[in-house]
């Protein structure tokens, strides 16, 4: 290569050095799976905050909080300056959003369908807001040779486990209905959701759990500990159900159960390899 070529070369890769470093935003990210999805993609030089339910990895949770994504500050937010947010729909409250946006802050919504396409769609969501396009392709094709890999234990063709999601314990108990991440996550696994009757979370009560006869007990990690596990087998009518009398339960990490990112066929597995000598 001629001097002149090589002069003109690193002109050339100056120009592209330069033309990256000027899309690079101070995002903060409220929402743990599209948190998640930074990270993903390599671009957490670009986050400047995160919310709380921001806990995956684990570097994650090093960085400033702006609160909980649905109890948004405006002053919180502005604090750390950001010029772009990335959002779920579940951010709000809407007021604080609009005075956000009529400061100058780009606001994007990352849509978490729950559902394999869904995920997909999700990440290249971020992958665009964030110039990140190839990085997205890359990761997409990734996560779903994860899902083309799965395949449920040879008993479940028999008979798929009903599996209950409860939420809360050691307070009022809730559990995951139709239209939640608990339940497209069971969907996906080819299990049954036991609470599938109700819509969205409602409280537990005796009637509903016998109604419900779940083989398994799903719970976060993080409500397990804060409550203890006699909770659950102490919660009036577990007794009298299967999953009651083998004292089967299931623990997950939170964003892991109620997230549906990227890591979701890893927790379908989870639940495969828990589940592997369950029998109706």
């Amino acid at each position: 290569m001629s001097p002149k070529s090589f002069f003109l070369s690193g002109l050339l890769l100056c120009g592209l050095l330069s033309s990256h470093a000027s899309i690079a935003q101070r995002i903060v990210s409220i929402g743990g799976t599209v948190t998640e999805i930074v990270y993903l993609l390599g671009a957490e030089e670009q986050l400047v905050a995160t919310d709380t339910s921001s806990i995956y990895p684990a570097e994650a949770t090093q960085t400033p909080k702006v609160g909980y994504q649905r109890t948004l500050s405006a002053e919180g937010v502005l604090s750390v300056r950001p010029e772009t947010l990335l959002i779920t729909p579940a951010a709000g409250p809407k007021k604080v959003l609009q005075q956000l946006k009529e400061t100058g802050i780009e606001l994007i919504t990352i849509n978490t369908y729950a559902s394999k396409q869904g995920i997909l769609n999700s990440v290249s969501q971020v992958a665009s807001a964030l110039n990140k396009e190839h990085e997205g392709q890359v990761a997409n094709l990734a996560i779903e040779q994860a899902f083309n890999q799965l395949s449920p234990p040879e008993i479940w063709s028999t008979k798929a486990p009903r599996l209950l999601f409860i939420l809360q314990m050691g307070g009022a108990p809730m559990v995951a209905g139709r239209e939640t991440g608990p339940n497209a996550l069971f969907d996906m696994a080819g299990a049954v959701n036991a609470a599938a009757s109700i819509k969205g979370y409602k409280a537990l009560t005796p009637e509903a759990l016998l109604l419900a006869q779940p083989d398994a007990i799903v719970v976060t990690q993080q409500g397990l500990a804060r409550a203890g596990e006699s909770s659950i087998w102490e919660l009036p009518g577990m007794a009298s159900t299967p999953a009651g009398k083998s004292h089967r339960i299931i623990t997950m990490d939170a964003l892991l159960a109620l997230g549906l990112g990227p890591r979701t066929p890893s927790a379908i597995q989870y639940l495969y390899t828990q589940l592997e000598d369950w029998a109706p």
